[in-house]
């Protein structure tokens, strides 16, 4: 068996650690208890560069005393000892697991950044990465969750370390053992109260009676599984960037890839362009269908979390669904001769300036047309605009006939008047009014510009 010295001047020489302070995540468990003897039993990583980071979660009585025996370890030892508590009254009802894992790396990044860390050590075991394999064969998902925790990942200000991924828990105790260290036995982990309990507990030793050497060959599964995965991504990356076309994706060269291709690919695009949806085996076969059936020209299926992938005649992306802000939803009164702001660089402005006929990019009409005051708001897609016919036609009619891409329908303003009739929605369409224009009245000119150049429809 590797001795405790040998064992930290491995961690320290493979992963540089001589370079900055190194925070090491210490809980009195066995796993951290075997992690920070063996860095303080190298000879070659300074003792002052350590900083010990303990969490008290306040889930057990027991807690107190291990806050308490860590505090006096390290003030004899003139170990930098930085420790925080978990306030009951964060406790959720439920999920507390993951509720206690984002608390205690929130307080590792700021350690981290209060003593200029770039590392963080963890001391997660291949029992446990065992276990972490069976939750998730039990719970269902994707091949890649199985691939299990990376060894090394970017975290914080640097990185966090887990080295003793290749190493049984059984083999970390037997090391304590040997070298009469003291640590804590988490009495809830004989609870069968989580799932994780129960793998630990029943399940994986059922399967170690098997075959005693089933942790190492998990292990050597989630290798395979990492590499695979690697390969997978990096092909799918290569294709879709030979998809790509500005910020969307070439529909007819997507269809042409075979049904496991567009998979792969779909999983791909949803990772790049929305990591926050957690998209399931059912909804991706769901929008695989809806990609490949379709004759719309233009459509949407919602992914969930506020996206949706959406089919622009040959094009598809993944955007998030537009919402209109509250200021955008309010009229904006329009008053005579003076510019109205609308969004960034975009303007409106009525005026009752004499002209002699017809203004190019110009709404002009006469008093008796307008009935005051102008407001301008968003345009819907039920807004109604009058034809020469007498009939109407909606928006979202208009905006489908001048194959307007589904993405910039959210963007047009409607002037209305006092009657709440839509006169003119800027850039699209002008109504055409009941009431005839008469020469004889006063005059009205409605113009708009963007970047401080008139435009009109």
């Amino acid at each position: 068996m590797i001795s405790l010295r040998a064992l930290g001047e491995k961690i320290v020489d493979h992963y540089q650690l001589n370079q900055a302070p190194v925070v090491v995540a210490v809980s009195t468990g066995v796993d951290s208890t075997v992690l920070i003897n063996a860095l303080l039993a190298a000879t070659n990583l300074a003792e002052n560069r350590l900083i010990i980071a303990h969490v008290n979660h306040q889930l057990r009585s027991q807690s107190v005393q291990e806050e308490e025996f860590l505090r006096q370890w390290c003030a004899k030892r003139r170990l930098t000892f930085v420790s925080t508590k978990w306030s009951r009254e964060l406790h959720p009802d439920t999920g507390v697991e993951a509720a206690a894992r984002r608390f205690r790396y929130d307080f590792f990044a700021k350690v981290m950044q209060r003593y200029h860390a770039n590392t963080l050590l963890t001391a997660h075991n291949a029992t446990e990465q065992a276990e972490s394999f069976l939750m998730q064969v039990v719970r269902g998902g994707w091949l890649s969750q199985l691939r299990g925790t990376p060894e090394e990942r970017s975290f914080a200000t640097g990185r966090l370390v887990r080295p003793f991924l290749k190493i049984s828990k059984p083999t970390l105790v037997a090391l304590a053992q040997e070298n009469h260290l003291t640590w804590f036995e988490d009495e809830t982990n004989q609870q069968d109260d989580y799932l994780r309990n129960r793998v630990r507990n029943q399940l994986l030793p059922a399967l170690q009676a098997e075959n005693p050497r089933v942790v190492e060959h998990i292990g050597q599964y989630q290798t395979e599984i990492t590499e695979q995965d690697q390969l997978i991504k990096e092909i799918s990356r290569q294709k879709l960037a030979q998809l790509r076309q500005g910020s969307q994706y070439q529909l007819p060269k997507f269809k042409a890839e075979s049904r496991l291709w567009q998979k792969q690919l779909l999983k791909q695009l949803v990772s790049e362009s929305c990591p926050a949806v957690a998209i399931g085996q059912n909804k991706l076969d769901e929008v695989l269908e809806f990609i490949n059936q379709t004759n719309l020209a233009q459509g949407s299926i919602d992914l969930g979390n506020d996206y949706v992938l959406e089919i622009t005649y040959d094009l598809l992306q993944i955007i998030k669904k537009k919402t209109v802000k509250s200021e955008q939803a309010k009229k904006h009164m329009v008053t005579l001769n003076k510019w109205l702001t609308l969004d960034e660089g975009t303007q409106f402005r009525i005026s009752d300036r004499s002209v002699a006929g017809p203004v190019a990019g110009a709404m002009v009409l006469s008093d008796n047309q307008l009935k005051q005051p102008l407001f301008v708001r968003q345009a819907t897609p039920q807004d109604r605009l009058r034809l020469k016919n007498g009939k109407y036609k909606t928006v979202r009619r208009e905006l489908i006939d001048q194959k307007v891409p589904r993405e910039q329908r959210a963007n047009f303003w409607a002037v209305v008047d006092g009657d709440q009739r839509v006169l003119w929605v800027l850039g699209l369409r002008q109504a055409w009014l009941a009431e005839p224009y008469l020469a004889t009245q006063t005059q009205y000119i409605l113009e708009y510009r963007t970047g401080g150049r008139p435009h009109g429809q």
